[in-house]
């Protein structure tokens, strides 16, 4: 199916008008067979002018969005205090989920639709570019549209955080969540989850997170301050050496084996770094496998990976900041990142990218989820202990400011369950439906730090992932018959929102 036969098979008909002229551009362009200065002048404003409809109609669905969303909140804010029967709070309650679950589809489908008219413009400026007769690039004009007037999904996390949070108060009838004291009180450090990791296409990654939040809330870290799209970026610096020994290490699942990574959430001027080490069956933990961390001010990354900030130093600097146990922790922690730097050679290599919405019970450690977006790999070996991270990067994705050599896209969203298992925890029949359907992509072992290595060195690495041979594959359909007949998000013939084929 070539992206015409895709782009009319995907339009949805109530918006029909609005979508990107994909066919009858592409037809009158087919037929020229010169192209004057006239004729580019004309295709520039016309991409202008099929890139500024659609920005449009984007913004005003959002803000028809955000104001029914809005009405949502003051009708439970109000009606929650003001209303005493319980037969009405029940039909209140009840009412406002019936709202919520049809904004979330009509935010799915704003996200399709914002998905395939992005993509009818790309594919518009790629055939003009690949056309011998052309007499200019356009591509540098799609850059310049999408940075001042973005078509991308990213706009509508807000939302959807806002509608878990309101859609988790419906489903609790206004009572406050305790989370389960079992899971919440356990040593985190005893935990043994079963984790598992899933590639999913960009077309059904709005989908799947409406209906990871129909069964599970968005974790929000700090609820006392507003939701920023900024929330979500995590980025992280992996330290290696020239001959890649962690990589190998991890790649091989060795005894012992580290990866060590510098990662802060947010923006580049967030002042906490936290470093943190993963060990592959510890000796000091009797062959338990474990990831341990530190928080270091910024300005002090640069002194500790040179080695003239010392894990004593550290270990005096937050004396009386912590309890003492946890200071020793730390301090040991530090030292050994320490000596893995010095005995190791390890140098910053590369950035990891993305951004991440997380679904979890408050203070229920029993199930988590993860969807990690936009994941993105750049090059950190032009940098230094001192100078550890490069300045020029930000967290504006798709970072088209960077060279090309020095930045890889990853196509796809990554999707990681946890459940815990030393509580003999289950996955849910939801989730096990989920995972069995066409929407993720199951991909054993993945590694986002060896993906990025494997692509910028692959040369200089005698052994590589086994999922790469997976990446030609076209993972939405890529399942057997017979798997799950979970059919996700759709519309009724009378364009009623159905969750599995059902009606909420």
């Amino acid at each position: 199916m070539d992206f015409g036969q895709e782009l009319q098979a995907n339009i949805y008909e109530p918006w029909r008008l609005h979508y990107v002229s994909y066919d009858a551009i592409r037809n009158d362009m087919q037929r020229r067979t010169l192209w004057t200065d006239m004729d580019e002048a004309d295709f520039e404003r016309l991409i202008r002018l099929e890139a500024d409809k659609v920005d449009q109609f984007v913004s005003r669905k959002q803000r028809e969005i955000d104001s029914r969303v809005a009405y949502c909140e003051r009708t439970l804010s109000h009606q929650g205090r003001h209303l005493s029967a319980a037969s009405a709070l029940q039909q209140m309650y009840d009412s406002m989920d019936d709202a919520l679950t049809e904004i979330l589809i009509d935010l799915n489908d704003l996200s399709k639709y914002t998905r395939y008219n992005f993509l009818a413009l790309e594919k518009l400026v790629q055939a003009h570019d690949d056309t011998p007769a052309s007499r200019r690039p356009m591509k540098p004009l799609l850059i310049e549209m999408m940075r001042s007037s973005p078509l991308d999904r990213q706009r509508f996390d807000t939302s959807l955080v806002k509608i878990s949070t309101l859609h988790d108060i419906c489903r609790l009838h206004g009572e406050t969540r305790t989370g389960n004291n079992a899971a919440a009180s356990a040593d985190q450090n005893s935990f043994e989850r079963a984790t598992a990791k899933y590639w999913v296409h960009p077309d059904n990654v709005t989908e799947l997170k409406a209906i990871l939040l129909f069964n599970l809330p968005v974790l929000v870290f700090d609820p006392n301050k507003p939701i920023e799209p900024s929330d979500s970026a995590i980025s992280s610096v992996y330290l290696d050496n020239k001959n890649f020994d962690l990589y190998t290490g991890r790649l091989q699942r060795d005894e012992g084996a580290e990866a060590i990574r510098l990662r802060w959430y947010g923006p580049m001027e967030t002042p906490n770094v936290f470093v943190e080490r993963k060990t592959h069956h510890a000796p000091w933990l009797n062959g338990a496998s474990v990831k341990d961390r530190f928080r270091l001010h910024a300005d002090k990354v640069g002194d500790y990976l040179s080695l003239r900030y010392s894990a004593d130093q550290y270990s005096r600097d937050i004396q009386g900041t912590m309890p003492e146990e946890t200071v020793e922790q730390n301090y040991t922690i530090a030292a050994g990142v320490q000596q893995s730097v010095r005995d190791k050679s390890l140098e910053p290599t590369m950035r990891v990218f993305y951004n991440r919405t997380a679904f979890q019970v408050p203070g229920d450690q029993r199930l988590r989820i993860s969807l990690d977006t936009d994941l993105t790999f750049v090059r950190e070996d032009g940098t230094s202990r001192d100078v550890w991270r490069r300045p020029d990067m930000g967290i504006n994705y798709p970072f088209a400011h960077l060279p090309d050599a020095d930045v890889c896209r990853f196509p796809y969203a990554v999707l990681e369950t946890k459940i815990q298992t030393h509580l003999g925890q289950e996955p849910p029949e939801w989730l096990t439906r989920l995972l069995d359907s066409h929407l993720v992509y199951e991909v054993p072992r993945f590694s986002k730090y060896l993906h990025g290595a494997s692509h910028f060195w692959q040369s200089r690495l005698p052994l590589l992932p086994w999922w790469l041979s997976e990446m030609s594959v076209d993972i939405r359909n890529a399942k057997q018959p017979g798997h799950s007949d979970f059919s996700g998000l759709s519309r009724s013939k009378s364009l009623k929102p159905l969750i599995d084929g059902k009606y909420r």
